[in-house]
């Protein structure tokens, strides 16, 4: 895969390489059709704290906060951050396994976000527990076990 060419046509300056971490975020706080105030906060600061905003990141970011990725996006996107996890190069240095389990990790963050009423039900939307089923089938990481036990439980459990 030519990583360069990919990110040209997706879009994403190759100095912004780095938001391209955040897409799953994005396709899970789409999942119930509308992203909520709470998991867009969560989303920008994310990626205010990792630094993804500079380079062009931010005008990726509102692109996709505006429009709903597809399918087809987000494994794209998935590809591109297995293939940099995997790679050698000089942009591989920020993907790999551990950064793959945080990213799952933000989007479980980003699907509680919108939080149930007052505890009674759960935060989760069938909706998002299916995106979340469908980047951890997506992203090749050791745990996908434990992950995917994970997302079989009730949220609170």
């Amino acid at each position: 895969m030519k990583i360069d060419a990919v990110l040209e046509e997706l879009k994403i300056p190759r100095e912004a390489y780095r938001v391209i971490m955040l897409m799953p975020l994005v396709y899970v706080a789409w999942a119930d059709g509308k992203i909520q105030s709470q998991e867009r906060k969560l989303i920008m600061s994310i990626a205010e704290e990792r630094g993804l905003l500079d380079h062009g990141g931010r005008g990726c970011l509102e692109r996709w906060l505006t429009h709903a990725p597809t399918v087809e996006q987000l494994k794209s996107h998935l590809a591109i951050l297995s293939e940099l996890a995997r790679s050698h190069g000089n942009m591989s240095g920020d993907f790999d396994a551990d950064s793959e389990q945080l990213m799952i990790a933000w989007c479980q963050d980003v699907a509680d976000a919108a939080g149930g009423l007052l505890g009674l039900r759960s935060a989760r939307h069938d909706a998002e527990h299916a995106a979340l089923k469908t980047i951890v089938a997506a992203v090749d990481i050791r745990n996908a076990k434990h992950w995917r036990a994970l997302l079989a439980q009730p949220s609170g459990a």
